[in-house]
């Protein structure tokens, strides 16, 4: 944290980005977008500016639809609605996005969700099977969408700021339909909300709860504040912990004695330090594993059993062949992770264990690239066994 002589930075005055970067200790982005999902739904499904649709599509809650929309490399809406004019279905992606400066037209686009549709026939009938019978045969076409945000200052703000305009397909205002939010009522249900409430006591500010955009960055401390006092009472090879919100203020108050003065800036900074050598920690697993085995690794062996040609590309390998790499480091990942459970519960801290685990790399290494030439050769026979239906 930065600091002009010996004044801590006072975080009011923190902008949107660092604001993000404390709330990602405690996923504040996640539980932010899937509460706007829930309530973004139910806005939908009782009829949106006077119009009902003939039916709404929830991609966002179908992940085998959305695992096969991710594959295609192409950007997705989270519903599509079904919407009937002149006897004519129309077809309308819509996307949730609680801070619309991180929207993509491509989200809503007409012709984006018709590509969709030709390289997914899933999503076809999927959509269809929300209609009744008489009118699945009814023809339909797309049309650009819309965006689906809460009204606040932030937010309208981007609309006509030159980073918008700057975009290569500007967020046009007629794009976004602007909610009205209670701000107790949606951010009581969410992780961190207590301890925000906790920050804004601190600092006099428990009134200005009562309005979004306040509510908003106080929700983003809180969320990252909470997050970090759970994840520093645990070893970084431990699974990501989760907020419970029954604790979090107790966590906090123990946590606010051993600061001095106690204040939110005092709380930031100390959490921040502590976080940021956790951060490189994560970071130093993470790319341990990156250098043992990585895609060109796996597209080099997918070549070598003839599963694939030196010419194809790595994008296209990646959307045939990504979810077998990525089970595969998954995998690679819990087993190191298991190890260094088993080297903290006997006594090492995360940096001891991290070097234990650097010393047997060649080992790690053997093991990892023998599991994928095993996954490679079940794909190989896969792709070499008749089909039943073809027999």
């Amino acid at each position: 944290m930065r600091r002009w002589g010996s004044q801590l930075e006072n975080p009011a005055h923190f902008d949107i980005t660092r604001l993000r970067m404390i709330g990602e200790w405690g996923q504040a982005s996640r539980h932010l977008g899937a509460r706007w999902e829930d309530l973004g739904l139910e806005l939908l499904e009782a009829g949106i500016e006077g119009q009902s649709p003939r039916g709404i599509l929830a991609v966002c809650r179908d992940p085998e639809l959305q695992s096969l929309l991710a594959s295609t490399g192409s950007k997705n809406p989270d519903v599509v609605l079904i919407l009937e004019a002149d006897r004519e279905l129309i077809l309308q992606p819509a996307d949730f996005k609680w801070s619309i400066d991180v929207a993509s037209y491509r989200q809503i686009s007409a012709s984006v969700l018709e590509s969709l549709l030709l390289q997914v026939p899933r999503l076809a009938e999927a959509l269809r099977a929300q209609l009744p019978a008489e009118a699945r045969a009814t023809s339909w076409k797309a049309r650009d969408g819309i965006f689906i945000s809460p009204k606040t200052f932030l937010n309208q703000r981007f609309l006509r700021s030159p980073e918008n305009q700057r975009q290569e397909y500007p967020i046009e205002p007629q794009e976004v339909l602007f909610i009205a939010v209670d701000p107790y009522r949606f951010y009581e249900p969410l992780p961190g909300w207590p301890t925000a409430g906790e920050l804004a006591r601190l600092d006099g500010a428990t009134r200005g709860l009562g309005q979004i955009d306040t509510a908003d960055r106080y929700y983003h401390l809180g969320a990252g504040v909470a997050g970090a006092l759970v994840a520093l009472d645990r070893s970084i090879f431990d699974d990501e912990p989760a907020i419970d919100t029954a604790l979090e203020v107790d966590r906090f108050r123990t946590f606010l004695k051993t600061i001095s003065p106690p204040s939110t800036a005092m709380a930031i900074d100390r959490l921040g330090v502590r976080m940021r050598y956790r951060r490189d920690l994560i970071r130093q697993l993470h790319d341990f594993l990156r250098s043992q085995w990585s895609f060109s690794d796996f597209a080099a062996e997918l070549i070598k059993a003839g599963l694939a040609a030196e010419a194809d590309s790595e994008s296209a390998l990646r959307r045939q062949f990504g979810e077998t790499f990525r089970t595969l480091i998954e995998s690679a990942e819990a087993e190191i992770r298991r190890i260094g459970r088993e080297l903290v519960a006997k006594g090492a801290s995360d940096v001891q264990a991290l070097e234990q685990i650097d010393r047997r790399r060649e080992v790690l290494g053997r093991q990892l690239r023998a599991r994928a030439r095993a996954a490679i050769n079940r794909l190989r026979e896969a792709s070499s066994t008749p089909r039943a239906d073809a027999v």
